[in-house]
């Protein structure tokens, strides 16, 4: 046996081995040893090359040193070829890596710039916050090393100038690969990405921001991706934001949007879940939130926050900031889900405010409607479009100091509301307000006191008003305009439709004064009403101050009883009102009534009867000591008056109406019809008498017999 496993060789042991003096040596024991050491020889290694191995070789755990060219090894059953045998004579690993072309992986920067170059060009920097790709690039980078100062992207080898080449980062870095985290912080961070790519992103998770800070370049947030303010400092961004929807400003520092008129306009557009607002929860008051969304955007510029599908509980109020837009998913979609009372949903903060696509609504634990409105205009120049509220006391309210105001397509919910003296669905009290495209619901209450009211409460002087197609059902007056301690004047009404299949609406259009407020310049077109509605249209005058200069056209009534168009005067002057030729209430009971005296009321005569009836002046219910007027057109009148009072009082004069009046005697014998040459107020003439008047280009009719008189006046001349 040559060998053991060991590989170790043994002598054979007979006679002849080990050999002793003296001891005859046989052939047999002789053979027996020449036999085994050739065979031990055989087995071993030619240090010449001859032969090969026959089985594999364990090298105990030592290296093959110097081994030179080694021929065909067979590795793992592959036998490489001249490359993989010259790369298994390589001395490092750089070596080796240079010869497979792939990255290295380093712990630090500090390792990454010791590498060659020459040998590693793509390497994996392993420090934690800083991890990526690195590539050697040739080139002068020169000033792009000495501006990242962080060494976020581009980073220096030891042992080559930047001039010449610099390891440049690949892919989409962030804050955090110029030294950002969530525990420190990262203004510097910051700031030397915004310096050296001209952008700053920030990564998934938080970055701490703990000193105050102005970032002028685009910002994009990453999914999940937050910045935290410490308390007492302040993140400012001028430039564009983009983010997902999610909570992106954080901490109890300040976030500023806000800027002068040359810089920021892009930061301006903003989603409102980056401050924390999100629809759905029923219990958690999105206002604070939403406020400080408005408050980082400031008064310096105008902006538009946007809101997403779904109710946002509101239990306190949001100041809007200037031209900012409040920007939902559409009406029915996003939701304001108000809970409780006592302030406004929205109030604006300045000018120039909007408010579109979106629902108020009243949370389910309030047990009465709302006395606040959902949006206060506190100032000039502001549009609320496209807007659905439920019942308040006041849905919305313009201000004196709203002026030049626009309201268009709203849509009025009042369900059960109960008739609530005073109440109005848009209380206007600022000037050149603009009110279109308005409806509103049945109530099964009844309804406001008035859809639209204009002039209620108002501080100063309201003018200029426009208001136009407004379509209701509810029971209330659909145009209140009300001077109570101010003037309200030069306005429009158009285009108003009261259809009504149930409840009694007052009227569809009222003009009334009280206190010293005054009503004129207003003109009356395109109204259409329900015959539910008590009256049509009605002037009251019950202040010191005048109820005049109105002029209407193009109204129809289908009623069939009540009044047409009420004028009503218990103080001040109600005067010089035209009701003209297109305007039809014949059906009505009272076509035209009059109560307290009046004067230059001109009504055609085709609203009370059919066809071409020239002359006829005016037919309608005139109370008892009552007087009205009408505005002959001219200087001098004469002509010829027919009168009749109910079925027996009745008179035929000849009149003069001028400066120096006269009239004949009646024609027709009625002692208790008679004419006069003077201006009549209701209790002039006679008691028991139908007093008609002439004076001024003006014909008087003063009712004194006693009891309400359905008077018929045709008056003919030139």
């Amino acid at each position: 046996m040559p060998r053991n496993a060991s590989g170790d060789f043994t002598l054979p042991t007979n006679d002849s081995s080990p050999a002793e003096p003296r001891n005859v040596i046989r052939s047999s024991d002789f053979n027996e040893l020449m036999t085994d050491i050739s065979a031990g020889l055989t087995d071993s290694l030619s240090r010449s090359g001859d032969g090969a191995m026959q089985a594999n070789l364990a090298m105990g755990g030592f290296d093959i040193a110097n081994a030179g060219n080694v021929g065909a090894v067979s590795v793992f059953g592959v036998t490489p070829g001249d490359a993989g045998k010259e790369i298994l004579a390589d001395a490092v690993q750089a070596d080796v890596r240079d010869y497979l072309d792939v990255p290295t992986y380093v712990s630090t920067r500090t390792d990454l710039k010791a590498l060659d170059t020459a040998k590693d060009t793509v390497a994996y920097l392993k420090e934690d916050g800083r991890q990526g790709i690195f590539q050697w690039t040739a080139g002068d980078f020169s000033a792009q090393v000495a501006a990242d100062t962080q060494e976020g992207v581009y980073v220096k080898a030891d042992a080559i100038a930047s001039t010449s080449g610099a390891w440049v980062r690949v892919g989409d870095p962030t804050v955090y690969h110029f030294g950002g985290s969530a525990s420190a912080n990262s203004a510097t961070a910051i700031s030397a990405m915004a310096t050296v790519l001209g952008y700053v992103r920030f990564p998934a998770g938080a970055t701490k921001l703990g000193a105050n800070l102005t970032i002028d370049v685009p910002v994009s947030f990453q999914d999940a991706a937050y910045v935290t303010v410490d308390a007492t400092f302040t993140l400012t961004i001028t430039e564009v934001i983009d983010s997902p929807k999610q909570h992106i400003f954080r901490g109890d520092g300040l976030v500023v949007l806000n800027h002068d008129a040359d810089t920021g306009e892009p930061s301006r557009q903003i989603h409102i879940s980056w401050f924390g607002a999100f629809p759905g929860e029923d219990d958690v008051d999105q206002a604070p939130a939403i406020q400080k969304a408005f408050t980082a955007l400031g008064n310096a510029r105008e902006s538009k926050v946007q809101f997403d599908i779904g109710n946002y509980t509101m239990m306190t109020g949001v100041t809007v900031t200037r031209g900012a837009w409040v920007l939902g998913s559409g009406n029915r979609r996003t939701v304001f889900l108000v809970k409780g009372d006592g302030f406004d949903v929205f109030n604006t903060g300045h000018t120039a405010c909007r408010f579109s696509d979106i629902q108020f609504e009243n949370h389910s634990d309030n047990v009465s409607a709302r006395i606040s409105p959902f949006i206060r205009i506190s100032h000039d120049f502001c549009l609320i479009e496209n807007v659905y509220a439920q019942e308040a006391f006041n849905q919305i309210i313009v201000e004196t100091a709203g002026s030049n105001c626009t309201i268009r397509e709203f849509n009025m919910v009042w369900r059960t509301y109960p008739f609530t003296a005073g109440s109005a669905g848009i209380l206007v009290r600022g000037s050149g307000c603009n009110i279109s495209g308005i409806f509103s619901n049945f109530s099964s209450g009844g309804g406001p006191e008035a859809l639209i009211a204009v002039g209620t409460g108002a501080g100063a002087n309201v003018s200029a008003t426009y208001i136009n197609n407004v379509s209701y059902i509810s029971a209330s007056i659909g145009v209140l305009i009300h001077g109570d301690s101010v003037i309200i004047s030069r306005g429009q009404i158009t285009g108003i439709n009261y259809r009504g299949g149930s409840g009694s609406a007052p009227q569809a259009v009222k003009f009334l004064t009280s206190g010293t407020g005054g009503i004129f310049g207003f003109t009356v077109d395109v109204v259409t009403v329900n015959g539910t509605a008590t009256a049509d249209l009605t002037f009251q005058c019950n202040g010191s101050g005048d109820l005049k200069q109105i002029t209407v056209d193009n109204l129809y009534s289908s009623g069939s009883s009540g009044n047409g168009i009420e004028f009503i005067r218990t103080a001040g002057i109600l005067t010089d009102i035209v009701i003209g030729a297109t305007v039809n209430v014949r059906n009505r009971t009272n076509p035209v009534f009059f109560s307290g005296v009046n004067s230059g009321i001109r009504i055609d005569p085709r609203i009370m009867v059919g066809g071409d009836v020239a002359g006829v002046f005016f037919r309608g219910s005139v109370a008892d000591d009552t007087a009205f007027s009408i505005a002959l057109g001219r200087a001098v009148f004469s002509g010829t008056a027919i009168i009749t009072g109910g079925v027996v009082e009745m008179g035929i004069f000849g009149i003069r109406a001028a400066p120096t009046p006269a009239v004949g005697e009646n024609r027709i014998t009625d002692a208790n019809v008679v004419a006069v040459p003077t201006a009549l107020t209701g209790t002039t003439g006679a008691d028991g008498n139908l007093t008609l008047g002439v004076q001024d280009g003006v014909l008087y009719v003063e009712n004194r017999t006693g009891s309400a008189q359905n008077i018929s006046l045709t008056v003919m001349g030139a």
